[in-house]
């Protein structure tokens, strides 16, 4: 079972590798800035109101936008096949959560229907109302965008990330 889940995550990661698109905030494909204290306190009160959580310091987001291309490939697999997956992405994110105590992590979904079976299958995650598209991920891009949002306003974009940069280790 071991030797299957390793395989089914190596492919998985070699899609995931296939879809990466072109960065369009710099050379790295990341941008840091700060927002607003009253920015921050009103994005962590809407995730507050749509996950019916409380909202931790650190702030983790990955968005998907609806209309997306991203998975196309990996529609054409089994069911059986994303439905393993998604257990997969959504045990890594548990893993990630359980390690780092003050950060909320966040799969969220623009409003709509037209997305890949990975994203439009996964009942964790949360769909957008439109705030957080009209506020924060204005620019749409291939493979969703993530944020790290810092308790004092500053931020992290990582565009075209299918990936969900912000939870892999670090290189070192």
């Amino acid at each position: 079972m071991k030797i299957k889940n390793t395989i089914i995550l190596l492919i998985f990661s070699c899609i995931v590798v296939a879809c990466a698109g072109s960065k369009t905030a710099s050379k790295k494909g990341k941008q840091k800035d700060r927002f607003s204290l009253a920015k921050v306190d009103s994005v962590r009160d809407y995730l507050s109101a749509i996950s019916n959580k409380p909202v931790k310091d650190t702030v983790i987001i990955k968005y998907d936008f609806n209309y997306e291309s991203c998975w196309n490939a990996l529609d054409e697999q089994p069911d059986n096949y994303i439905a393993r997956i998604i257990i997969s992405t959504n045990d890594f994110i548990s893993k990630y959560k359980i390690a780092h105590p003050g950060t909320s992590v966040y799969q969220i979904k623009e409003s709509g229907k037209n997305f890949n079976k990975l994203v439009l299958w996964n009942n964790k995650i949360l769909t957008d109302g439109g705030y957080l598209r009209k506020n924060i991920f204005t620019k749409k891009t291939t493979c969703g965008t993530s944020l790290v949002l810092y308790p004092d306003g500053s931020y992290k974009f990582f565009y075209s990330d299918p990936h969900f940069m912000p939870l892999q280790p670090a290189k070192k």
